[in-house]
């Protein structure tokens, strides 16, 4: 076909006196091109025929799809425009124009394009199925599905219309239905890798993993390059905690499509999942750069930027999600939350008030309304307006939302003195799922190897004649929820003060100990003078890095649940200075209970009264046993006494750490707002006056403590309560 579009007369008069079958043959070579990639040369052909007035449907419509290709979009529409005018029967034009115009964002008048392919032929399934796209788009999925059924009354064995169908099903929350027309579809066609895939993804969501997992593995013998195949499966193999080959799946997805939007963001999500933070957030970028309309990815970013402690990156990213999708019932939850969270209740108004209008999200904005109530005292009002919100909302709302839900609502109750609603709203907002990945058994093993420690004579020489530090670091330790965070507000007030407040520091010691020394948490005897060097060495550059006053003489590392690692901070700081808090045994178990903690082992033992009952004491026994074997330079902080006499207890505790009184000791409260974001439940208490009403407070109670008191009267006892 080479030469063709030369304009010579001699040409012109051979085409013009061309036959029918001459014309069909060009048309064909020019299709034959294009279905092989040669799409210059077929659009050479097309041209040259159009313009020697040899006007066919197909030459129309087969140029059309060419610039559709190459994003000539506006030359297309005059195309499929010009076939429809010389041949208003040709229903591959009409579908055709109507595909474009959506792609330029002209729904409504695709829409009426195809009313009139339909209105012409009832039976062109074509029609039928871009408008479902459209519906779909739009988010109308109820009239999406009409068509689509009105459609499978045409032809009940479309197997294509069978999938879409599924997959708008799906989309509306009907997986059980979806499965079906998915498996009436793999009927026709047992081999449709499409049908395969999507089917993987509906039972992913019916939680039957295995069985969908099947069906992704065999549309990956069918099509091992399909990136969505891949994807379903990484998100199969996730929920499996099959982690490492989900991952593997994403990253193989990734690779086929470069711009595979949705794989970034699940690889993030499962990379969040791990505490892999920062490769988290290069993904979920990577998420918005290839899909800026991606409102689920602006989300999950916000909240790994939560994490991060990039607070306004967080804000500026759900207000990106709710500009994209101004009915995103998740991004106004989280971005509530974030104010809330972060003390800025001003803000909170401010947004609320906003987004009043949007009917949408009024149950977010009851909730959130209640809680600022609840912020604000006025506990009655708070009562008649949570009271409001939609119970079929808090069943279907996203799980987090569902969780604080029934956490606003469990201290509502107890403030308006409902303490047998207020209970049962606690024990619901103990259900967070993520607490399936979590045993409750591991943190109490790590509790018992560190306390190994103290039986042999080898560790107990070792920390006795451990070297001194020039500079050793103060370790603020206790029980959750023994007024910890509290004190670290107040002493962090001091300008000579900092303190790094739950930071995995110990932790990523504990990580060295094994990995590059190899030797568990109960053979710290074997720690050498040299690696113990090394690890004190990494402890302080990580405690510095995560100090923001650079001039502070005193860093405190406030951690409670590192009561647990006495012998290896002893055996690397033998001179450093232990504040130990507590507080009434009973107050502090049902504080922990009250919480909704991030979900981990340590976490997990605290979902009821019991349970956590048994972990404080066993961290207090350990407690004990520490106090009696190792040599440590330690003052208790009795909660109550803070409480009752603010100055003397807090002068108590300067005095212990060699520091003056300093006068923004008192507007710790201030030094509270400033923080930002707190990395404790206690964020909307340590903002507020000094208050006794959360003391003696499990009393309210106290029938449900009556399988734990054998855990926790010894203690009353030794602490004096």
């Amino acid at each position: 076909m080479k030469g063709f579009g030369n304009s010579n007369g001699k040409t012109k008069k051979s085409i013009k006196t061309a036959n029918i079958l001459q014309k069909d043959q060009l048309i064909s070579n020019a299709f034959s091109l294009h279905s092989n990639g040669k799409i210059k040369e077929a659009s050479e052909i097309y041209n040259f025929l159009i313009q020697n007035k040899i006007y066919d449907p197909r030459v129309f419509n087969n140029l059309g799809s060419i610039y559709c290709q190459i994003k000539h979009f506006d030359k297309a529409i005059s195309l499929f425009n010009e076939s429809i005018k010389r041949f208003p029967n040709s229903l591959e034009a009409y579908t055709n124009l109507a595909n474009v115009l959506v792609i330029k964002g002209k729904n409504d008048v695709a829409r009426g394009i195809l009313n009139k392919a339909i209105e012409l032929n009832p039976k062109y399934l074509r029609s039928y199925s871009i408008l479902a796209g459209i519906l779909v788009g739009e988010g109308n999925l109820e009239k999406a599905k009409f068509i689509l059924r009105k459609s499978l009354e045409i032809n009940p064995k479309d197997i294509n219309v069978l999938v879409n169908l599924a997959c708008v099903l799906k989309d509306s929350g009907n997986s059980k239905q979806a499965e079906r027309y998915l498996k009436d579809a793999l009927k026709i066609n047992p081999n449709y890798d499409f049908a395969l895939t999507n089917l993987g993804a509906v039972l992913n969501e019916l939680e039957k993993f295995d069985e969908g997992e099947q069906c992704l593995r065999k549309a990956l013998r069918i099509n091992s390059s399909s990136p969505i195949t891949l994807n379903n499966l990484g998100n199969i193999l996730s929920n499996k905690k099959m982690d490492k080959e989900a991952e593997h799946c994403y990253r193989k997805a990734i690779e086929i499509k470069s711009d595979f939007s949705l794989a970034y963001s699940n690889l993030g999500s499962l990379l969040t999942k791990q505490g892999n933070l920062l490769e988290a957030e290069k993904f979920t970028e990577k998420a918005i750069k290839h899909n800026p309309k991606f409102e689920l990815a602006y989300v999950n970013l916000g909240s790994i930027k939560i994490d991060l402690d990039k607070l306004h990156d967080a804000e500026e990213l759900f207000l990106s999600a709710i500009e994209i999708n101004e009915n995103y019932n998740y991004a106004y939850s989280n971005l509530f939350r974030l104010y809330e969270k972060t003390n800025n209740l001003k803000k909170l108004k401010y947004k609320i008030k906003a987004f009043e209008n949007n009917k949408i999200i009024i149950n977010e904005i009851m909730m959130f309304k209640a809680r600022i109530c609840f912020r604000e005292k006025e506990f009655i009002t708070a009562k008649k307006i949570i009271d409001q919100v939609s119970n079929k909302w808090v069943k279907n709302t996203d799980h987090n939302t569902h969780i604080l839900f029934w956490s606003f609502k469990a201290f509502i109750e107890e403030k308006v003195k409902n303490y047998d609603e207020a209970f049962k709203c606690f024990e619901k907002s103990q259900l967070n799922l993520k607490y399936e990945d979590t045993n409750p058994k591991i943190f109490q093993d790590y509790i018992l190897t560190y306390r190994k420690n103290l039986d042999n004579k080898k560790f107990v020489e070792k920390s006795n004649t451990s070297k001194k530090n020039d500079f050793s670091p103060v370790f603020l330790i206790g029980f959750p929820r023994s007024g910890t965070t509290l004190l670290d507000t107040i002493l962090r007030s001091h300008p000579e003060i900092d303190v790094i407040e739950e930071k995995p520091l110990i932790n990523s010691v504990e990580q060295v100990i094994k990995s590059k020394f190899k030797y568990s948490l109960d053979e710290l005897h074997k720690l050498s003078v040299d690696d113990l060097d090394f690890l004190r060495n990494h402890y302080l550059e990580m405690l510095q890095n995560n100090s923001d006053k650079k001039s502070a003489k005193i860093l405190i590392d406030k951690f409670p649940f590192q009561t647990v690692c006495l012998p290896l901070i002893n055996l690397l700081f033998p001179n450093s200075k232990i504040i130990f808090t507590h507080r009434n045994p009973y107050d502090s178990v049902l504080s922990c209970f009250q919480q909704s903690f991030e979900p981990n082992n340590a976490m997990a033992n605290f979902r009821s009264i019991e349970s956590a009952s048994r972990i404080y004491d066993l961290t207090m026994g350990i407690w004990l046993d520490y106090n009696e074997k190792l040599k440590m330079d330690y003052l208790t902080s009795k909660y109550e006494d803070l409480i009752e006499d603010f100055d003397k207890h807090i002068l108590k505790i300067l005095n212990f750490l060699d520091v003056s009184w300093h006068e923004n000791i008192k507007n710790y409260r201030n030094t509270a707002h400033k923080r930002g974001k707190i990395n404790t439940p206690s964020s909307s208490q340590v903002v507020q006056p000094l208050y006794k009403s959360s003391i003696d407070k499990w009393k309210n109670y106290e029938e449900y403590f009556k399988n734990s008191n054998q855990f926790l009267n010894k203690w009353i006892g030794y602490f004096k309560y």
